[in-house]
C-alpha cells in the first residue's frame, strides 16, 4: 500500500490505549502501596488490582515483574530516537499552523533523512500509533495573501470597525450584505491528507495565488437571504458550456 493512501487503518492512534497504559501504573503503585505480608507477597492481591483498575490480571503481573510493553520493548529497534521523534511531532503541529501541512510522503522523508533507512508505510503507521496527539485530516485550501491578511488583529478591528458603522446609523439587518468571491485556481486546490495537532480546529493548506481562476461571487444577506451567485470564467467569448451544468441559475 502507498504512503499516501494510509487513511483508515487498523492502527489509528487510540487514546484508550495511553489510558489503559496509565491503569496498569496505577494498580502497580496500589500494590507496592499495600505493604508486605510475613509470606512476602504483597496484601492487594494481583487478581484484586486488577479488578479495581480493570485491567488484565496476566499483563499487571508481568508489568509488576518487570516485562516491557511492546512500545518499549522495541524502543531499541525503531529508525527514530525518542527525541526526534518529538522534533518530527513538533514541526508537524507547527507546519500545521503555518498553513504548510506535511503530507505523509514528507513525513517519511524527514524521517528517512534523519535515520538514514528507508521509511515504509507501516513505519508511518505505527508512528501515528505512537502519537496520538497528532492527527491525519483533510486540508482546504487558502492562497497565501489571505493567509496573511486572516489574523486576530485584523479581523478585530474590522468587526469593531463594522459594529460602530451599524449603531451609529442604526442600519437594519436587512440592509445589511456581505459580499465575497471564491477563486478556484485551474489544476490546484485538491485537499491533500496531512498531520495536525490534534487541538487545532481549522486546517488550511497555503497556495500560491498567481495562477488562472474561475472566480465565483456571493452575496448574503443578514437576515438569510442571498442573490443569485456569478461565476467569472476568462475567455474571449461565451462557452455554451459554462451554463450547461447550473443547479442554482449561477449568473
Amino acid at each position: 500500500m502507498p504512503l499516501e493512501n494510509i487513511t483508515n487503518d487498523p492502527l489509528v492512534p487510540d487514546l484508550e490505549s495511553t489510558e489503559y497504559e496509565e491503569r496498569l501504573d496505577l494498580a502497580i503503585k496500589a500494590i507496592n502501596a499495600s505493604g508486605l505480608q510475613s509470606n512476602g507477597r504483597p496484601y492487594l492481591s494481583f487478581r484484586q488490582a486488577a479488578k479495581d483498575y480493570d485491567v488484565k490480571r496476566s499483563t499487571l503481573s508481568d508489568r509488576f515483574r518487570g516485562v516491557k510493553n511492546r512500545k518499549d520493548a522495541h524502543a531499541d529497534e525503531r529508525k527514530l530516537s525518542p527525541a526526534h521523534e518529538k522534533a518530527v511531532v513538533d514541526w508537524a503541529k507547527e507546519m500545521g499552523r503555518r498553513g504548510l501541512p506535511l503530507q505523509i510522503p514528507t513525513l517519511a522523508a524527514y524521517a528517512k533523512a534523519i535515520s538514514g533507512q528507508d521509511i515504509s508505510d507501516s513505519w508511518v503507521r505505527r508512528f501515528r500509533t505512537r502519537h496520538p496527539e497528532l492527527r491525519m485530516r483533510w486540508t482546504t485550501g487558502l492562497e497565501k495573501c489571505r493567509a496573511k491578511g486572516l489574523n486576530p488583529t485584523a479581523v478585530k478591528e474590522y468587526f469593531n470597525v463594522l459594529t460602530e458603522l451599524i449603531n451609529k446609523y442604526n442600519i437594519p439587518v436587512e440592509n445589511i450584505y456581505n459580499t465575497d468571491e471564491k477563486g478556484i485556481q485551474l489544476g490546484v486546490g485538491k485537499k491533500v491528507l496531512a498531520f495536525f495537532d490534534r487541538d487545532q480546529k481549522d486546517v488550511y493548506n497555503v497556495e500560491d495565488g498567481d495562477r488562472e481562476l474561475v472566480t465565483i461571487i456571493e452575496t448574503v444577506c443578514a437576515n438569510g437571504e442571498s442573490i443569485v451567485p456569478a461565476v467569472i470564467f476568462k475567455g474571449q467569448r461565451r462557452d455554451l458550456e459554462w451554463g450547461r451544468n447550473n443547479p442554482c441559475n449561477a449568473r
